[in-house]
């Protein structure tokens, strides 16, 4: 009877969790298919009315017109660069500064964790006329090197948080019997604590470059020359004073999701270990 019980409670439990899920499921999804539908219905289709799903007839032409006419290619290869540079940068900075915050006390560490945490509940367009201010000073306004500057200002503080947490969670012996065993601090690091702490280093990485591909605010701003554009700011450039390309926007839109979806369909199970392993400590 007890055993009877126990099923139904765990089936009651597991039909609960599917009752949350699937909303959930169905309200992020559900915008990117018709994203995605919208993209190949023909334009005399896409505001029927009423609103039909499935069209009469499907069509890739604005596919064809916005990898033809908007250098969609250079948009990708933009993102793809200063994406895959931010998280590296950010990587190297913010692995060393959190380990050095579980490992070391020094005057003012506190007062860091504090102001990181501080910097990052700040919206970004706050602390856009600063920066901007600072990379015109360096000349780095329209370079490649500037926008990884910025994207990597706006994940810094999360990285070394969500690092600090990870690092907190490998034991500080460890680190000591390196040492005894005349192994530097540096060597400590690179050779013991990033492999036990790369599902959490990859969670951080993933979170990092969507960051990047999807930034908007500062890529539109930073970068003003055709060449340099990314996505998103091309995705902007279809809406004009007089006219709003929407099938060029889901083609683009569609295309600039599926990188992101393919990530996580290959990693997410990384992705949820390096998450949970951060988010219990001992």
């Amino acid at each position: 009877m007890k055993q009877q019980t126990m099923k139904l409670r765990a089936t009651m439990q597991r039909m609960s969790s599917y009752a949350v899920a699937l909303p959930l499921a169905a309200f992020i999804a559900l915008p990117l298919a018709w994203m995605f539908i919208s993209s190949i219905k023909p334009a005399d289709q896409l505001f029927s009315s009423p609103p039909r799903i499935l069209a009469d007839r499907w069509t890739i032409d604005w596919y064809v017109t916005v990898f033809r006419d908007s250098g969609a290619a250079v948009f990708f290869t933009n993102s793809l660069i200063v994406g895959l540079a931010s998280t590296l940068l950010c990587l190297v900075i913010g692995t060393l500064a959190a380990y050095a915050l579980t490992r070391f006390d020094f005057p003012g560490k506190s007062v860091f964790l504090i102001a990181a945490l501080v910097t990052y509940m700040f919206p970004a367009i706050v602390l856009f006329v600063p920066i901007y201010m600072i990379l015109n000073a360096l000349s780095l306004i329209d370079t490649r090197i500037g926008l990884v500057i910025c994207h990597t200002i706006l994940t810094f503080p999360f990285a070394v948080w969500m690092l600090k947490s990870f690092f907190d969670t490998l034991p500080r012996e460890i680190d000591e019997a390196a040492w005894v065993d005349g192994a530097s601090y540096l060597g400590t690091f690179v050779r013991i604590v990033l492999p036990l702490s790369l599902p959490g280093i990859f969670s951080v990485a993933i979170f990092v470059f969507v960051l990047s591909w999807n930034e908007f605010l500062f890529a539109s701003i930073v970068m003003t020359s055709t060449e340099l554009k990314t996505v998103p700011v091309g995705i902007s450039e279809f809406i004009t004073s007089f006219d709003v390309r929407w099938g060029e926007i889901m083609a683009l839109g569609t295309l600039a999701t599926v990188p992101v979806v393919v990530l996580f369909t290959f990693v997410q199970r990384y992705f949820l270990r390096g998450v949970l392993s951060g988010a219990v400590k001992g």
